[in-house]
């Protein structure tokens, strides 16, 4: 086994040991009905802890001014990918420094906001990446115009491409790529689908305890991928959680035997430039991220096309439910390649509450 892909496995096992048997730590997207979107606070005080790692970036403040005097309040931010996209890194944050922060509360744990703004101790505000979203204390925006690349890694990364076996990028830490329609259709949907959906609690989503994600939604994030040929199977890394999926070339149709996982049972076949994947014997609850389930039935069809001048890898995936789904779903986007971009470890872990 390479040592990248060894190392993923490794991590998977550590983040999956860390996460059994804790159900309390629920965070997930800044939006309602888990926050209160509509009014945003505003608070002064000195950072007491900080945790550094993903899916969010999170860290507490004790309030030094204001009605909350005394309280203290934990903040959640983005991964820690694109924070470094915008300039933020773990070296900017550090217990004792008094900051001012603004963000939107939680409605379920009192104390608890989804951070948009922070005024850092050198004076510069991180408000996001990019420059529209609204500064609030300074006029001095923290941000970081692109992400250096040293030559002789570009030009490693160019001579050993081959084909899709490469490095592609993807999502906000890099401006490439897309990820196009990646829910289900309102109107394909059953009913039965219509009532899981509506009774999805986001906060109780597998995924806000990092748990690494099944198929097919673990396709549907804005994430870096890395193809590796290793004979008669391809290895799929994926960054978010860690990924590893496993593409069986030497495989007709599934067997019947393989006892069904969260990321299924894969077979793959080339067709020219294009590698088509078949996904059964899937044991994960979620098709999408709306709370759609899924059921053994389900199938999904992907197809990664490579782009003449091999820069950008085209993504299709087909699923197909006879429970939950009225015809076949069509999602899909596609990766840039950026040659000398790495897939970084994910390390997915839960911050125990110890106030």
């Amino acid at each position: 086994m390479p040592e990248q892909i060894a190392k993923l496995v490794l991590i998977a096992g550590v983040v999956g040991s860390f996460v059994s048997g804790r159900t309390d730590a629920h965070h997930g997207p800044s939006v309602e009905p888990l926050y209160n979107t509509s009014e945003l606070v505003e608070l002064a005080g000195e950072v007491t802890e900080v945790f550094w790692r993903n899916p969010h970036v999170r860290f507490r403040i004790r309030v030094t001014a204001g009605a909350e005097v005394g309280e203290i309040w934990e903040l959640e931010m983005s991964p820690i990918n694109l924070l470094a996209r915008a300039g933020l890194d773990a070296d900017l944050l550090q217990p004792g420094d008094a900051v001012r922060v603004a963000g939107v509360a939680s409605r379920r744990n009192p104390r608890h906001m989804a951070l948009r703004n922070l005024l850092l101790p050198n004076g510069l505000e991180y408000a996001g990446r990019g420059d529209r979203s609204e500064l609030l204390f300074s006029d001095r925006r923290l941000s970081l115009e692109a992400l250096p690349m040293a030559d002789a890694v570009i030009e490693t990364a160019r001579r050993e491409a081959d084909g899709i076996f490469r490095v592609w990028a993807r999502g906000p830490e890099y401006g490439v790529g897309s990820m196009r329609s990646p829910r289900h259709d309102d109107d394909n949907l059953t009913a039965a689908a219509i009532a899981a959906r509506a009774a999805f609690d986001r906060a109780a989503d597998p995924i806000m305890d990092c748990v690494p994600d099944g198929m097919p939604r673990s396709m549907m994030h804005p994430s870096s991928v890395e193809f590796i040929d290793d004979g008669d199977r391809i290895l799929l890394l994926v960054q978010e959680h860690d990924l590893v999926r496993t593409i069986h070339m030497d495989t007709v149709e599934s067997p019947g035997d393989v006892p069904a996982t969260p990321l299924g049972y894969s077979v793959g076949r080339w067709e020219g430039e294009t590698l088509v994947v078949t996904t059964s014997g899937v044991d994960w609850p979620y098709s999408d991220s709306n709370g759609v389930p899924q059921s053994p039935d389900a199938v999904h069809v992907e197809r990664f096309t490579l782009s003449s001048d091999e820069t950008r890898l085209d993504y299709e995936m087909v699923s197909t439910d006879p429970a939950y789904l009225l015809e076949p779903s069509v999602r899909g986007g596609h990766w840039q390649w950026l040659p000398g971009v790495e897939l970084r470890p994910y390390e997915c872990a839960v911050w125990e509450n110890n106030e």
